[in-house]
Order: structure tokens, then sequence, then C-alpha cells
């Protein structure tokens, strides 16, 4: 459906889209939830899912971290699968953990299962990051109600129209997916890539060799042995992103942001930065112009180019007027164009902060080829 106008009176333009999200965002500020009817979470099937990706060998230890309160249900189905394939199951709610690094030393496998709110505490994702660049074991990543987001890169409100949507989404040819994924990271990098928007976004950047993040649900031991990046050994599911971080300076144009959420309870629309060499150079808003200064001095790393992510799951799609996008925009066409820290695709950007910015309505031009054309993958490529 086309972002119609809503309302227009003088210059105060309210499209769908537009409405939509301020309704979804102030029902957040608010505290309200939107209900809607439960779906019916198939327990077994999103279990199978995830010990089909794992492929685990007799011996493994395998720690779940778990909220009783999200998807609870989930935890004991998934154990009680593992252990029938030989696997050593451990169970550790989220929160503080006594002596977290010593039981990751006994870990081979960690599963980030759904969680109401932040999943772990910095010192250990930290020491997370750690055991995964020293090549000492591989997770699965299974956040759920955590993927939906809104375009500004933060939360969205999830509802049981995307429990039905995530579930579909585990079931796909996944076969398919990689080889469709394999055929856009070749095009991408054969030559200058293009981002545009019809909202003023018009980005250039080239990737030349840097590794592509490949998220097909493989989560297998053997997988693990090709792993060039951190994320390599953070699978998540659903699956049916590419990810990649472009060389920076290659990085030249705008990137146009319609509205975000900033510190706090700070808000900027209309923003515009401006790209040269990788860098933003110059950071506009129609309103909220001092909370995004503050914003982008809050980290060193936020006024540099961070990453493409392009979606390829073809049952991770949202109605095009949709408050919210679906699994970290992991669905057909959906595009992240991100600032900041870009260690873990493997970029030369350091400091710590990141943002994602998220869009559904690209056109991707590599040479004379589209990959995308006008938020859709285009035949040769889906």
């Amino acid at each position: 459906m086309p972002d119609i106008e809503f309302f227009n009176y003088g210059a105060l333009t309210m499209t769908r889209h537009l409405f939509l999200s301020l309704v979804a965002s102030l029902a957040l500020a608010a505290g309200i939830v939107i209900h809607s009817e439960p779906a019916r979470i198939p327990y077994d099937r999103l279990a199978d899912r995830i010990v089909t990706a794992l492929q685990v060998s007799k011996g493994e230890r395998v720690l779940l971290r778990y909220d009783p309160d999200t998807l609870g249900p989930l935890e004991p189905v998934l154990r009680e699968k593992l252990t029938a394939k030989g696997a050593v199951v451990t169970t550790l709610n989220y929160g503080p953990a006594a002596d977290f690094q010593a039981v990751l030393d006994n870990t081979d496998i960690y599963i980030w299962l759904p969680v109401k709110q932040s999943e772990a505490a910095p010192e250990q994702r930290a020491a997370l990051a750690k055991w995964l660049d020293d090549g000492k074991g591989r997770q699965i990543h299974f956040h759920w109600n955590g993927g939906t987001q809104d375009r500004d890169g933060r939360a969205g409100t999830h509802s049981a129209e995307f429990d039905r949507i995530y579930v579909d989404a585990l079931d796909i040819d996944y076969g398919k997916l990689s080889r469709d994924q394999d055929k856009v990271i070749a095009k991408l990098r054969s030559g200058d890539v293009r981002v545009t928007t019809p909202g003023g976004t018009d980005i250039r950047f080239r990737v030349g060799d840097r590794p592509f993040n490949k998220q097909d649900g493989d989560a297998s031991k053997a997988r693990m042995a090709l792993a060039r990046v951190r994320v390599d050994r953070e699978v998540e599911l659903p699956a049916g992103v590419v990810r990649v971080a472009p060389i920076e300076t290659s990085a030249n144009g705008v990137i146009v942001v319609p509205r975000a959420r900033l510190l706090g309870n700070a808000v900027a629309t209309g923003i515009r930065l401006e790209f040269v060499d990788g860098k933003v150079v110059k950071a506009t808003a129609a309103s909220g112009q001092k909370d995004l200064d503050a914003y982008l001095a809050s980290s060193p790393a936020l006024t540099s180019f961070r990453e493409l992510g392009l979606g390829l799951n073809p049952k991770l799609v949202a109605s095009r007027d949709a408050a919210f996008l679906p699994y970290y925009g992991y669905g057909d066409a959906v595009v992240r164009l991100s600032l900041g820290d870009n260690t873990e695709v493997g970029g030369a950007v350091r400091g710590g902060g990141s943002r994602w910015l998220f869009f559904d309505d690209t056109t991707i031009t590599v040479g004379g080829d589209r990959i995308v054309e006008n938020g859709r993958l285009t035949a040769a490529y889906r």
C-alpha cells in the first residue's frame, strides 16, 4: 500500500506510515501494550529448527540462557531434544551469574533464548565477544520478540502477528536462501554500490574484499571452521541477512532518516547525514538539532559509516504500511545502513557505539544492475 497522506494541515503532513509509527511510539512511551490475539507457538518446531541448525555432536556442552516469562515452554522442549542428540545441557536464567567466565570455559554452544529485557550485562557481553573471537564456541541467537524493530533502529512493539511471521519464516528453503545470498554477495563485490530511497538517501561505497557475514541458518561446528569475523559465530534464527562493512573511506553521499529516537526521550525528525570518505561531515535535522548533535557526540564511532545489511528471507515480510519491521530487517529487501563500530563484521571503525537504521523502500544498483528496486528484490536475486 502506498504511503498516502492521512491529513495535511499547513506545513504538517501526516502519512499512514508516520501515523502508525507515532501511535506505536506513544504507546511505548506510555507503557501501553498493544494487544492482539495470541499466536499458537509450535514449540516443537522451534526447537527442531535450532537443533537442526546446530548439528550437535555427542558430548558438546550447551548453555541455554533463559527467561521463563518469554516463550518459557521452549526451554524444556529444546533441552530434551538437545539431550537426545547427546549434548550436555545447562540452563542459566538471564541476569547476574557467579564466575561467568568459568561458565563460558565449560561451554561449546551458547543459545540466547528470548527475553523481555536486556539479555546480558555489559561484562557478560564482553566475555562472550572474547570467547567468540578466541574461537572457543558458537552461538544461536533466537531473540524472537527482541528482533521486532522500528525503522530508526530502536525496539518496536512485538505482537502476535510477528509471532506468526517468525514461525513461518523458520520454514524456508535454506539451500535456496544460501544460493540467493551468494548471488547477492558476488554482485555487491563487483563494483560501486549505490543505495537510494524516495526520501533522499543516496550513498555510494565499495565492498572490495571485505568479508561477508551470511546468515543462512547454518550453526554447525563445520561451518564455524570457515568463520572470518565474530558474527560468523553468531547464527540468527530466523535467518536471512547478508552483512558487510564496506571500505569505510569509499562511503560518500547522504542518508536521510525521517524520524529517530535519540538519547533519553529525545526525538529528531528530518535527519540528513552527509558523508565524505566514510565520515559524517554535516548532520542536520528539521527538528531536534541539539539532540542529534548530542547523540552523535556520545560516541566517537557514531560519525562513521558502519555497515550494509540486506535481508533475503522471503517470509520475514510485514505489510508496507506496518509500523515496525520483522526480525532485525532480515526480510525480503530490507536494508540496514549503520553508523559506528564495525569490529564484529570485520571493519576498521572502533569506539564501541553503533546505530542501525532500516529502510524498506530502497533501490540498490551495482554497475548497471539493480539488486533491489523500490523495496523489493529483483527477479534475478529471488
